[in-house]
């Protein structure tokens, strides 16, 4: 009899006794290596089969990194167009501003000083008028408070 085919039927035979708890390759490697003899090679159909399934394995990774790398591109492109707008937002109204400060700087120093006399005793009557609203307010809650703890005092 063959070596081998005594491997493979002693160890169906032994897995089978086994109850299916120890399958019927790892019977078969154990009798191998009671008996000192080398595991057959796989055939060249079962290592191309292992191949092939390892590449698709490998290109289904390659397959999701690319998308990834697809998507963050997508995001960086996304980011930079947004910080353009941005930027370019902030020239327009930088533009405006110096625009502003060329039109004040060209405003002649006797037209602000008249503004700022016209504004002045606007500004006092203001400080006034606020001054005599808190005395005011001042006046009648004292007035108030000495009412109510006359009226309901202890």
């Amino acid at each position: 009899m063959n070596a081998e085919f005594f491997v493979v039927l002693m160890s169906g035979l032994l897995s089978a006794l086994a109850g299916g708890v120890a399958s019927t390759e790892l019977v078969r490697k154990i009798i191998y290596k009671i008996l000192k003899k080398e595991l057959p090679q796989k055939t060249y159909s079962e290592r191309l089969s292992g191949l092939t399934s390892n590449l698709t394995k490998a290109s289904s990774e390659v397959d999701s990194v690319l998308r990834e790398m697809t998507n963050v591109a997508k995001e960086r492109e996304a980011s930079v167009k947004k910080l353009e707008n941005g930027l370019k937002d902030m020239e327009e109204r930088e533009k405006e501003l110096k625009e502003n400060i060329d039109l004040l700087q060209n405003v002649p120093i006797p037209v602000a000083e008249h503004f700022a006399k016209l504004v002045e005793p606007g500004e006092k009557r203001s400080a006034k008028r606020d001054y005599f609203l808190f005395m005011a307010g001042v006046i009648a809650t004292t007035i108030i408070a000495i009412v109510l703890q006359i009226g309901f005092g202890n």
